[in-house]
């Protein structure tokens, strides 16, 4: 039940992520996660 929880609150973050900031906060994201994944493999 918490994973059904936590899937609900990341997938409404996301629909109000693209709805309100034209998906700001999530490109932001994917950008400081390939960095992090760059600094990590070297």
């Amino acid at each position: 039940m918490r994973y059904v929880i936590v899937i609900a609150a990341i997938t409404f973050f996301l629909f109000w992520d693209g709805l309100y900031n034209r998906g700001h906060y999530l490109d932001v994201t994917v950008r400081e996660m390939s960095r992090i994944v760059r600094y990590v493999t070297g």
